[in-house]
């Protein structure tokens, strides 16, 4: 996917036009008492240099390209997320959606930071870019969509644990009345995320493929030993994202007692009732959840 961008406009140009129109206008008067060629001449040539600063950075504006050379795959509400972006020109990086600082980057290689909002997938960034070359005297911006390299899966905020949250009987009788029933879960192995020393005999390649990172398969354990946790959120605004704030608060206290925490939520593909190994496991599996529609009407 190409950057999507929008047509430059001057930013706040009273100011800057008004003074070089009353700057010209002082040296025509000048030139006009003065009568030396000398005079006139250098009006001409400072005219000619007012006109270059108001309208050149429109130009280089227009010639602006960034592109995102890197992006972290996980992030969390509220807080800093860097972004690696290459440039073909110096220029000035507002983020918009999500917002962020406004950074000023040379041209090449920079970075700059966006702070999520809301939880969830993000595939791409809103920004505003803008240049004042090529001496300072107006800006121009315009507003630019530029692709991730790859998706960042903002997790919620940690709320407090919700007791409520927890299953009470087995994870198979709660899902039964909520949401179908993942055909993985019942086997007698799970899968978790690769640590140093795992043999490479019990890499898992299909949960591999399918979670993005190396997975290995886990030794048998009882079902009951597992705490579990379901998960179905109201909808996918503000309620759903504090429905997804306590339930990372419940799962975070969960796994600093014990792990894997069995967790099901429902997903854009269907239910999903998986371990979760880590706080980013947790976060990543929440910022993917959607709200249960199905069980609606």
């Amino acid at each position: 996917m190409r950057p999507r961008g929008g047509w430059p406009r001057p930013t706040k140009a009273f100011g800057p036009i008004a003074g070089s129109i009353v700057v010209l206008l002082g040296w025509t008067a000048v030139a006009h008492n003065s009568g030396s060629g000398w005079v006139q001449a250098l009006g001409g040539l400072l005219a000619g240099f007012v006109v270059a600063g108001l309208v050149g950075p429109s130009i280089a504006c227009a010639r602006l390209r960034v592109s995102v050379e890197s992006n972290p795959g996980d992030g969390t509400v509220g807080r800093r997320v860097a972004i690696g972006v290459r440039a073909n020109g110096p220029l000035r990086i507002e983020p918009v959606v999500p917002p962020g600082p406004a950074e000023v980057l040379g041209p090449g290689v920079g970075r700059f930071a966006v702070v999520p909002t809301r939880r969830g997938p993000l595939g791409e960034l809103t920004i505003v870019v803008a240049s004042a070359a090529p001496f300072g005297i107006l800006w121009w911006r315009k507003r630019v969509v530029v692709p991730l390299v790859r998706p960042l899966w903002v997790a919620p905020v940690a709320g407090p644990p919700d007791p409520g949250l927890l299953a009470g009987s087995t994870l198979g009788a709660i899902l039964d009345r909520q949401v179908p029933r993942d055909a993985r879960f019942g086997e007698p192995r799970g899968v978790r995320p690769y640590e140093a020393g795992d043999p490479r005999r019990l890499v898992h390649w299909p949960a591999t493929a399918h979670r993005g990172e190396l997975m290995v398969r886990e030794a048998e354990r009882p079902e009951a030993a597992v705490p579990e946790v379901w998960v179905l959120l109201p909808d996918d605004g503000p309620a759903g994202d504090l429905v997804a704030e306590r339930a990372l608060g419940t799962l975070l206290a969960l796994l600093a007692r014990s792990a894997p925490v069995m967790l099901a939520t429902i997903e854009r593909g269907g239910s999903c009732v998986e371990p979760v190994y880590s706080p980013t496991d947790a976060g990543r599996r929440l910022a993917r959840a959607v709200a249960n529609r199905g069980s609606t009407g």
